[in-house]
This record gives structure tokens, sequence and C-alpha cells, in this order.
């Protein structure tokens, strides 16, 4: 009987390893069909690159309006620094002589 029993387990053993082999080829098999494809047609990938060349023109127009704007506000507040300093040193120089 011991002999008969380990003949069992063995068949079952090997049973179970069948199983698992059938399994992952079916599994290997779903992952090959369920592959998501990376690669974009030309035309999508030029009318893409188009937007995106259009959207960055507009964002760099928009940025440099802002920087211009504040460079313009800089300036004037130098521009009236300067504007105070040199009035009040010509002031000093009448008062002086």
């Amino acid at each position: 009987m011991g002999e008969e029993k380990k003949t069992e387990e063995e068949l079952e053993e090997e049973i179970e390893r069948e199983v698992e082999a059938e399994v992952l080829e079916k599994l290997e098999e779903e992952l090959k069909v369920l592959v998501v494809p990376v690669a974009m047609t030309p035309p999508e990938h030029t009318k893409l690159l188009g937007r995106l060349a259009t959207m960055d023109e507009k964002v760099e127009f928009v940025t440099g309006e802002l920087a211009q704007r504040q460079g313009e506000k800089m300036g004037f507040a130098i521009g009236l620094l300067y504007g105070l300093i040199i009035g009040i040193l010509v002031y000093v120089i009448f008062l002086i002589g």
C-alpha cells in the first residue's frame, strides 16, 4: 500500500505540474494578445506636434507680454527714484549756490 500511495502522490504532483504549465501557457498567450500598441501613426503624430507648437507659441507670447509689463513697472519705479534724487541734488545745489 505504501507504494500505491507514493504513486498516487506522484501522479497528483504530475497532474498539478501539468495544470500549472497549461495555466501559464494560457496566461502568456493572453498577455501577448492584450499588449497595448505604443506607436502612433504619422498623421496623428504630425497633428499632435502642430497642436503642441501652437500652444507653445501662445504660452511664449503671453509670457513675453507679462515680462514686458513687469519691466515697464520696474522701469517706472527706477526712473521715478532717479528723478527724485536728481531733483533733490539740483535743489540742494541751488540752495548752496
